[in-house]
């Protein structure tokens, strides 16, 4: 019989504090890494250099690869299909290999409807990833995706050893049809609140949710910021990133490991009144007025945070440090400090928070394509740790130092931060920086790469761990959940919205209304497949 885990996060905090020492000792620069003329052509040391002996062979062909337009290229800078990170793809595995890689931008916030209509039309690139596991089932059970295990085990040495950890969760009814990238660190937010802030008035770090609640109304009143009425004491809202508050009001006592993995957040008990907070908060002037505004991964966040008008937020953890808004923070206010907090508890003093699998996207190849084999060259390739190196820290000296520990030290200069500024979307094996298979505490470490941040890096990974928890694993797939599952995700936004906004004395009535919408459009069915599919996984 199968045991369910509700799994929680406390080796990991112990890996950060060691992460923490070692980088308190990191020095100057050395001389380890790699410029862009530098990298591995190949798998390993001998591929490299047969392939850099000989002229390549064959007929040249076309690699096709999706990357993610989260549109943020800095003014001025190249585009995202040709610049550093591609020219350097192209010189190190491209031209030795006789392929011309061509990057193919998908929106970011459009991600899945974009993906559903090239890989539709036969017309997906060789390789493409989602985050969202109902459509990589969908694609399964349609017969869309390539089985990667053949190709895998005479091409990807590196992707064995590197993605070790994450590629079971790529098996789909018996079969390698994904290869799940390796999420480094599974902290998914963390709260951070204006510090100086609350030095000005006083006030503590809150520690709990009261707390929080009553510094977001000292920051409404007194207006530490001055920014002349204009402050947004919370802001950052949006279903994802309010689950630690909403986490805080379950009835935990309540709630079985087939609950947690069946049961919608909307109808788990207590989850009522954390959305009840929110819409207090609304009322009161505490949240930004405009959240419903926004459309996924915008950019309006980061300007609130920047130009001095948020007091607090529970981005993703780190977030302000690898997306350089708190960079940018400190150049316009030198005095200003976020503090990563964990204020949203439960009676009993405890912090529950969503926490990741040890996986980020599912990387995929269509059965439509028909360069498998060089799509997994190319993913192998780019587990080489030298490549991870240069594709996840730019130029040696330009974007880096290597310290003396081995570790990579990001420069804090424009042309830094102009090079690296989604250097996630090229190294699509990894979710968080990568140093070291043998390890993790390096790993850690690396994460922390910004010496003037290392203390919010490495804190905002422990409060985004501190109590996590992830839903059990259950490999069935549902076919209702494939079926509703993008549906009933564009149909939170509309709920938190509306339930978020509703005057106070309606807001039992919208939010009833709102959850009864969403189970008749598909909740329901969603429910029942998924307590079915627990039950069967975990059978006796």
């Amino acid at each position: 019989m199968r045991k369910p885990i509700r799994s929680s996060m406390f080796a990991l905090v112990a890996l950060v504090l060691a992460a923490s020492l070692t980088l308190a000792g990191c020095g100057g620069g050395g001389n380890n890494g790699k410029s862009s003329g530098e990298g591995n052509s190949g798998g390993n040391t001998a591929a490299t250099n047969n392939a850099k002996e000989s002229e390549p062979k064959g007929e040249r062909i076309t690699l096709k690869v999706e990357l993610f337009d989260r549109n943020n290229t800095p003014a001025g800078e190249p585009p995202i299909t040709d610049n550093f990170m591609t020219q350097y793809v192209q010189k190190n595995f491209g031209d030795p290999n006789n392929i011309d890689v061509e990057f193919v931008t998908v929106p970011r916030a459009e991600e899945v409807d974009k993906l559903n209509v090239l890989m539709a039309s036969g017309s997906a690139p060789d390789i493409v990833f989602t985050y969202n596991k109902p459509t990589v089932q969908n694609y399964v059970k349609s017969g869309g995706l390539t089985d990667l295990g053949p190709l895998i085990d005479q091409h990807g040495p590196n992707l064995k050893k590197v993605l070790e950890p994450s590629l079971p969760y790529g098996v789909f009814d018996g079969k390698q049809y994904t290869l799940p990238a390796l999420r480094v660190i599974q902290a998914q937010t963390t709260t951070f609140i204006r510090k100086d802030w609350l030095d000005q008035l006083n006030l503590p770090l809150p520690e709990t949710t009261e707390q929080f609640v009553d510094a977001m109304r000292a920051f409404k009143e007194k207006d530490p910021g001055k920014t002349g009425g204009k402050v947004i004491p919370y802001s950052y809202i949006d279903v994802f990133h309010m689950m630690p508050l909403v986490n805080s009001f379950w009835k935990w006592d309540e709630i079985t490991d087939k609950d947690l993995y069946s049961v919608p957040r909307w109808l788990q008990p207590g989850s009522k009144e954390g959305y009840r907070l929110l819409n207090q908060m609304y009322n009161e002037g505490l949240i930004d007025p405009d959240f419903a505004l926004s459309d996924d991964f915008s950019q309006a966040f980061a300007q609130q945070v920047v130009n001095s008008v948020a007091g607090a937020g529970t981005p993703n953890t780190n977030e302000p440090v690898y997306n350089g808004y708190y960079g940018n923070l400190k150049t316009n206010n030198p005095d200003a400090v976020l503090e990563a907090i964990d204020p949203f508890s439960t009676p009993d003093g405890k912090h529950p928070k969503p926490v990741y699998d040890p996986t980020g996207a599912y990387i995929m190849i269509p059965a439509t394509s028909k360069n498998a084999e060089a799509a997994v060259k190319y993913l192998n390739w780019m587990a080489d740790p030298n490549n991870i190196l240069v594709l996840q820290n730019g130029e040696e000296g330009v974007s880096y130092e290597m310290s003396a520990d081995g570790l990579p030290l990001l420069l804090n200069t424009p042309e830094a931060q102009n090079l690296l500024y989604n250097y996630y979307d090229y190294c699509i094996i990894l979710n968080g920086k990568y140093i070291s298979t043998e390890d993790p505490n390096k790993n850690i470490a690396a994460n922390a790469f910004d010496p003037d941040f290392k203390d919010f890096t490495v804190k905002s990974i422990q409060v985004g761990t501190n109590d996590g928890y992830t839903l059990p694993r259950v490999d069935i797939a549902v076919d209702a959940e494939i079926k509703y599952a993008k549906i009933l995700e564009d149909f939170e936004k509309e709920m938190l919205a509306k339930i978020v906004t509703a005057k106070a004395d309606q807001f039992d009535k919208v939010y009833d209304q709102k959850v009864e919408e969403y189970m008749a459009m598909g909740g329901t069915a969603v429910m029942e497949g998924k307590q079915a599919a627990y039950d069967e996984f975990y059978k006796k």
